[in-house]
């Protein structure tokens, strides 16, 4: 195994944790909270889930962008230019995602005159963890084109 290939594997590894875990946020997590939960009792576990997830997003991004800037440096930026330029700007939006946190939290505290302010937030939020996700899942598709296609044969 080359390094290329096992800086590959890093990347592959952070962006199938990060992928796996907005799925499994999404489709598990929160629909449970919001069954079994009161909404007092839900909010509460929330505002501790979601700076969790953000920052294991930003874990997972540099881990990811690790990965792909190290096989740029090793087998040349043709092969993974754009995975590595969409990692980064993921792992940005999770950043700005972050941030967004005690905002939201904010609104949501303020009651009704923060209602249209939290709707906004958490929308955007919303927005940005499935622009992550897509991008997630369009670098999961460039790594297993690479995997079939070979490092250096793939531009």
């Amino acid at each position: 195994m080359t390094l290329s290939w096992l800086a590959l594997s890093v990347a592959t590894l952070g962006a199938a944790v990060w992928t796996g875990a907005i799925v499994f946020q999404s489709a598990i997590v929160a629909p449970s909270v919001f069954s079994a939960l009161e909404a007092p009792d839900a909010s509460k576990f929330l505002r501790r889930l979601f700076p969790s997830f953000f920052r294991l997003g930003i874990v997972c991004g540099v881990v990811t962008t690790a990965g792909f800037a190290f096989v740029a440096f090793l087998s040349g930026p043709a092969h993974v230019l754009w995975p590595l330029v969409l990692s980064a700007t993921m792992t940005l939006l999770a950043i700005v995602s972050l941030l967004m946190v005690p905002g939201i939290n904010a609104a949501r505290d303020a009651g009704e005159s923060g209602a249209a302010r939290f709707e906004r937030l958490h929308r955007l939020s919303v927005l940005l963890t499935v622009a992550i996700l897509l991008g997630g899942i369009i670098v999961l598709g460039h790594i297993a084109r690479l995997a079939m296609t070979g490092i250096h044969s793939a531009a």
